[in-house]
């Protein structure tokens, strides 16, 4: 399964063309989104909402219900109990030098043996296996 992180599905909805080639090589179904990059994207979209003045207002609950609609697209992943026991380790080994969200979806591809598609590869270079990390965005896919 390839986990998507947050920074991916902004590329998605720009429909970059490296992402695009890319999701003609795999199944839908296997790609997948973690809880967290859920979490991660709703929250600043409901922010966005909820402290917007009344001239942003209209732009920002549009933009709340399309991500809504976004999201709707893929499956997701939820933060589990065996995710969460690989989340203690991963912070005992990297104390304060990594995002918590990052370490959190790490832990979620350990777990389940995934992959996480990132831009960001350099924030999981050392919490994951380098065949579990992969840029869809800056690597052209092989035909």
């Amino acid at each position: 399964m390839y986990l998507w992180d947050a920074n991916i599905l902004r590329y998605y909805a720009q429909g970059h063309s490296n992402l695009s080639l890319r999701l003609k090589q795999v199944k839908r179904n296997n790609v997948a989104l973690p809880s967290v990059v859920v979490a991660e994207v709703l929250r600043g979209r409901c922010e966005f909402a909820l402290k917007s003045t009344p001239d942003q207002a209209v732009q920002a609950h549009a933009l709340l219900v399309e991500t809504h609609r976004m999201l709707g697209k893929f499956q997701i992943i939820s933060f589990d109990q065996q995710s969460a026991d690989l989340l203690i380790r991963l912070r005992q080994l990297h104390r304060s030098r990594k995002r918590y969200a990052d370490m959190q979806i790490a832990a979620m591809a350990i777990a389940g043996n995934h992959i996480v598609v990132t831009r960001n590869t350099r924030d999981f270079s050392d919490l994951l296996k380098p065949d579990q990390v992969e840029n869809w965005i800056d690597v052209a896919p092989r035909r």
